[in-house]
């Protein structure tokens, strides 16, 4: 008994050696700022797993498989070695798939449809995650979501000035006065992955797409959506939620990918879980198409709908009664 005592309390020294060695070596370079990596996201992964726990692990009577764990990692040497120069996107690719479109693959060694314009711009993680951002502040979330505070607007609104470009926004341009309650990634995302039907016992996935597109509601805004399939055995599990994709791009979607498809976008008839932090929520298709008139100092939507089914009836109209006219002063002159 006592020999396993002296094995345990042993190994613990170790440990909190290798672990204060593992800080005092970073705080060489790094100004820490009081932060603790023990209670960092990478270390805890507070809110990773929530998600699952929501949607299969409910339908198949599980805890979350260890495999999806891989990425845990015990100190900083699990992204990144000592180093001289900032990590590179590579490093973050390693357990941020997302990562893998943002610099233009659909995984790796398979090219996408083009990387995101950020990229192309030369701008990499850090330009928009910071350090915070990426460690945490130490509390524990329900949700990871909850712990990234990056938006586009904090750039774009701003004017600001990123790796010595500046990020520029037109509010003019009618597509953002016609749809302020749209995420900007809802029209500026080229594409996103979905995988579908992963195996959770063998490890596997029948297949992969970047033609979908979905919108949900989250926090008053049209954001992007996916739907994603999981098998255990000949269990199913079926779930969807607002993702952010990393797949900018200068040219938005096209009218009519929304407008003509709006089944489809808006998943009519879904029947699966609905996960990710409170609020999420299947979106309603837009009724009527309709202009905020706030940004000239009208407080009023003006419905494009009814404006547009008037200006057809009034150029019916007028037809028809040049088309009598014609007739009248054509049969004045033959008789």
């Amino acid at each position: 008994m006592k020999r396993i005592l002296a094995v345990f309390l042993v190994t613990i020294l170790i440990l909190v050696n290798q672990a204060a060695a593992q800080e005092e070596t970073c705080a060489r370079c790094h100004d820490l700022g009081g932060m603790d990596y023990d209670t960092s996201l990478h270390k805890t992964l507070s809110g990773i797993d929530t998600g699952f726990k929501q949607a299969a692990g409910k339908d198949f009577g599980i805890d979350t498989p260890e495999y999806c764990f891989k990425c845990h990692i015990e100190d900083c040497s699990g992204c990144h070695s000592v180093h001289k120069e900032i990590p590179e996107i590579s490093d973050c690719n390693k357990c941020h798939r997302i990562g893998l479109n943002y610099v233009g693959y659909v995984f790796e060694g398979q090219k996408a449809e083009h990387p995101d314009a950020h990229y192309e711009k030369g701008l990499d993680c850090l330009d928009c995650h910071d350090i915070d951002k990426i460690h945490g502040d130490g509390k524990k979330y329900t949700f990871a979501d909850e712990a990234v505070e990056t938006d586009c607007e904090d750039c774009h609104l701003k004017g600001k000035y990123v790796s010595g470009r500046e990020a520029t926004y037109d509010p003019n341009t009618d597509a953002h006065k016609l749809h302020p309650d749209l995420e900007c990634s809802a029209c500026h995302a080229g594409y996103y992955t979905t995988c579908y039907n992963c195996h959770f016992d063998t490890g596997s996935y029948e297949g992969y797409t970047t033609e979908d597109f979905h919108l949900m509601k989250y926090e008053g805004k049209y954001k992007p959506a996916y739907i994603q399939t999981i098998k255990l055995g000949d269990k199913e599990s079926k779930g969807a939620t607002v993702i952010s994709p990393h797949t900018i791009t200068s040219d938005a979607r096209k009218c009519e990918e929304c407008h003509d498809n709006q089944e489809k976008v808006f998943m009519a008839g879904y029947d699966g879980r609905i996960y990710g932090p409170p609020g999420v929520e299947l979106a309603n298709p837009p009724s009527k198409l309709s202009a905020d008139l706030s940004f000239i100092g009208i407080d009023y939507r003006l419905d494009i709908t009814l404006l547009g089914t008037l200006i057809i009836l009034a150029v019916f109209a007028g037809l028809a009664i040049h088309v009598l006219k014609r007739r009248i002063t054509l049969g004045r002159w033959v008789g």
